[in-house]
């Protein structure tokens, strides 16, 4: 919605105002689908006397997560919206995130006094913070073993909630490639335990965020129990439960979950698609259409869809599509995802940039390892179920892209985006995203099963002994790991 506050994009002609006029930035962290960002637009930022301050005393600069991950990784204040005050280089000064309007006033006034009082203080305190990030990280000498997977897997089995499924407390989000570590354990163990804990999950979400009117799954649930969703619905999610539901219903031949999927599938086609190929990012959060009755809400206008096309997402689901086409013996869910493959490389693609983040009738910021490595993915799913030499082509393409561009061959690991010329404050500094190194050594190990290349199995090797001295810190987070692990020391053991 439009508010009275004139907002300006993220870019260099914002950065050189702030500087000029030595105004601190007001940083807005939003996203379409999201229920308070609505709020906050509507109650904050449209009161008269909060815009003057803000258009008057600050330089105010709003952007969209979906289509700027870089800066919603580095700038949240820990959800959405975030409301980040940055000095005129693009260093966080404070932040929060829904602020209601009366305490944004207190807010606004507060931090420009003490940014004005302390504002050499604070720069000094940012500079020694920057020391800190680029700091050479140690080498690492660790071996990588099945102690690694049992590790992860404690972890899992001691965060699982055996009363609602799940993991953790509240608020309670999917995790699928929890769901996927579990079956893949139960698949080369047989352990019943690890399909029990898998199911139970998938059980507990559908009672409690799927939508059984229009079905999809909502992002996640305030409660424990699953029973009080946030009502967006996001294409990620879904192609990651769209892939949990196939596979369990590959394990159990349970028609329970073969007929979610089957749903799932529906309301992508219906809702998140386009039919020249594609899925569509998001659709909103309308908590008052999702408190009607199923009947009611026939009458009443669906939720607002985000027609953006975003390159990892659409990977996410053209993997997910490729594998529930072949499980629920879909042809037109395989057909589907191969002409959506087809839609990015030729709208969101070329081989001087790499793959394009989104598009939105034009490809829009490149140079983010997420959506060269999703992508990658995706393309050798096409490939093995389409036997089509130009993705064979294209995948040899992209590796050397992602390796020249992203992989540190010097100290290991791949580093999130390609630094740019006109970068400001925390963009300056690439980092190495621990879930999407995780990913990047499975694309890699699959890379190397396709091609035989031995660079393709060393850069794997190599991401994984990077983390080795710090992935006990992200609990059952660290899932996707023990799958990497799993898949390189069957390599070894298959040779």
């Amino acid at each position: 919605m439009k508010t009275k506050v004139n907002w300006l994009e993220w870019g260099k002609a914002s950065f050189e105002k702030a500087k000029n006029e030595d105004k601190l930035i007001l940083l807005d962290l939003t996203a379409v689908w999201c229920h308070w960002c609505h709020v906050m637009d509507a109650n904050s930022y449209s009161n008269d006397e909060i815009a003057k301050i803000i258009n008057n005393e600050y330089v105010p600069i709003k952007v969209y997560i979906d289509k700027r991950p870089d800066i919603r990784e580095r700038y949240n204040m820990g959800g959405f919206p975030s409301t980040v005050f940055l000095n005129p280089d693009g260093y966080v000064v404070a932040g929060d995130t829904y602020v209601p309007p009366e305490r944004l006033k207190l807010m606004l006034e507060a931090v420009k006094g003490e940014y004005k009082k302390r504002k050499d203080e604070i720069k000094a305190n940012i500079e020694k913070m920057k020391e800190g990030i680029e700091r050479e990280k140690e080498p690492n000498t660790a071996k990588i073993s099945e102690v690694m997977i049992k590790e992860i897997l404690l972890s899992v089995e001691d965060n699982f909630d055996a009363f609602y499924g799940g993991f953790g407390i509240q608020p309670k989000f999917p995790t699928p490639e929890v769901l996927d570590l579990l079956f893949i354990i139960h698949k080369k163990t047989g352990a019943k335990k690890y399909l029990d804990m898998a199911l139970k999950n998938l059980d507990g979400m559908h009672d409690g965020i799927y939508d059984k009117a229009d079905f999809g799954f909502f992002r996640y649930s305030v409660t424990r129990d699953w029973k009080m969703p946030h009502y967006e619905k996001m294409l990620d999610t879904n192609a990651g439960l769209l892939r949990n539901f196939a596979v369990a219903f590959e394990i159990t031949n349970d028609e329970k979950y073969k007929r979610i999927a089957e749903e799932m599938i529906q309301y992508i086609n219906k809702g998140l698609s386009s039919q020249n190929g594609g899925f569509y990012g998001s659709q909103d959060a309308d908590e008052e259409f999702y408190s009607l009755k199923p009947q009611e809400r026939k009458q009443k206008t669906q939720p607002y869809i985000d027609k953006t096309f975003y390159v990892d997402w659409n990977a996410m689901m053209v993997s997910s599509y490729i594998k529930a086409g072949a499980v629920l013996n879909d042809g037109k869910a395989v057909d589907f995802a191969v002409k959506t493959a087809d839609f990015i490389l030729k709208n969101c693609y070329n081989s001087e940039n790499g793959l394009f983040h989104f598009f939105d009738g034009n490809a829009g910021i490149n140079g983010l390892l997420s959506d060269n490595i999703y992508f990658l993915n995706c393309l050798i799913d096409a490939y093995f179920v389409t036997q089509n030499q130009k993705y064979l082509e294209k995948i040899k393409e992209i590796a050397d892209f992602i390796l020249k561009n992203f992989y540190d061959s010097k100290d290991y690991g791949f580093f999130d985006r390609v630094i740019k010329k006109d970068d400001f404050g925390d963009l300056k500094h690439q980092e190495k995203p621990f879930l999407e190194n995780s990913f990047s050594a499975i694309v890699f190990l699959r890379l190397h099963m396709l091609t035989g290349e031995e660079m393709h199995k060393q850069a794997a090797e190599n991401t994984i002994i990077y983390f080795a001295d710090t992935y006990l810190n992200f609990g059952y987070f660290a899932a996707m790991y023990a799958i990497a692990v799993d898949m390189l020391l069957n390599q070894k053991l298959n040779k």
